[in-house]
């Protein structure tokens, strides 16, 4: 966007704002990248000239994460207010909003008007976002799908860190993408002989790690761990999106490595555990996952603090969660008040 285009896009603001805005970025603590710097601060210079009108929100996304960068407070009051959308034969509606002390709790729902695409395990896929003008954190989960309608309703809740949401400051929801025809399967890993499991020799080299978790540290160090070499000539499938490539001893502990497939795309994940003939679960003491070289596929490593010799005792089972169809892609987003509670 050029400087042209940019003052096209602006409307008259209040002198009040225009100074709260500057005083905030003035007082701003965040370090910011030399360059970055430049251009933000070049941008504000533009809205704050007396004279010179401010950024206009409506439809006009950049100048909303310009401001919002700056001035969270001064963005959302600027945003219009917007309760419906539609996107790809989908509707996005706010259903109901309350404030109680520091948590807002919302509900909103996503209404397809042209197909069966959505369902009882309809997820947003982490591409929501939320905007309030003060610092929060918040989560969004489905509550319930009619399929009479084809609607699905997700609730969306807010935890204010600093400072409650007072009534007339606006909360922005968006979402880009929604994961349906999800499929949960819990079973017992027939294909795994605990009777003839042997030690590892071949490993992986300089595992691309993307994260990890231990039952007894808040950290992994999965640089000083040895990870199976995956054996895709031997994989065995689980389900559609889920293989094993590879199980045996490592330094004394059972490894058992799982590939999920596209997780990008698909969110496939899951777990393996142990049970033994009470029915008593054991969980991994830990687990590591690395990407594939195309970083598409994700392979896990689950550890058991199991040897050879106790395995026998044991049955593998594993849970997984898998969805195999794209997701439905979109740009929806509703801005609305909050409203004093009665």
């Amino acid at each position: 966007m050029n400087g042209k285009e940019l003052l096209q896009s602006m409307s008259e603001i209040e002198n009040d704002l225009i100074i709260q805005s500057e005083f905030e970025f003035h007082q701003k603590k965040k370090i910011i990248h030399v360059k970055r710097r430049i251009a933000i601060a070049a941008c504000l210079c533009l809205c704050l000239c007396g004279t010179v009108p401010i950024l206009a929100f409506a439809g006009n996304d950049f100048a909303h994460e310009l401001l919002y960068s700056i001035s969270p407070s001064i963005a959302q009051k600027l945003k219009p207010i917007n309760v419906s959308c539609e996107d790809n034969g989908i509707e996005m509606t706010v259903v109901a909003a309350e404030v109680n002390g520091e948590k807002t709790t919302i509900l909103l729902s996503m209404h397809d008007k042209i197909a069966k695409r959505l369902d009882e395990t309809t997820d947003l896929f982490d591409s929501y976002s939320i905007c309030t003008p003060y610092d929060q954190s918040g989560g969004c989960s489905l509550v319930s799908y009619d399929a009479g309608t084809n609607t699905a309703t997700f609730m969306l809740t807010i935890e204010q860190t600093d400072h409650i949401l007072l009534p007339g400051d606006k909360i922005t929801f968006s979402v880009n993408q929604l994961l349906s025809k999800k499929e949960h399967n819990n079973f017992k890993i027939e294909k795994i002989d605990t009777n003839n499991v042997y030690s590892i020799t071949e490993f992986l080299e300089e595992p691309d790690i993307r994260g990890g978790s231990d039952s007894e540290s808040e950290s992994i160090d999965g640089d000083n761990m040895l990870f199976i070499k995956p054996d895709e000539a031997n994989a065995f499938i689980l389900k559609k999106g889920v293989a094993v490539t590879g199980y045996g001893i490592v330094e004394g502990k059972l490894h058992i490595q799982v590939r999920f497939s596209d997780i990008l795309n698909t969110d496939n994940h899951g777990y393996v555990y142990l049970k033994n003939e009470d029915g008593k679960v054991v969980n991994c003491q830990s687990s590591v996952a690395f990407w594939d070289q195309s970083h598409v596929n994700s392979y896990e490593e689950f550890v058991f603090e199991v040897s050879a010799e106790e395995l026998v005792n044991y049955e593998i089972w594993g849970e997984f969660w898998t969805c195999n169809n794209a997701p439905i892609e979109g740009e929806w987003q509703v801005t609305f008040p909050v409203e004093k509670n009665e």
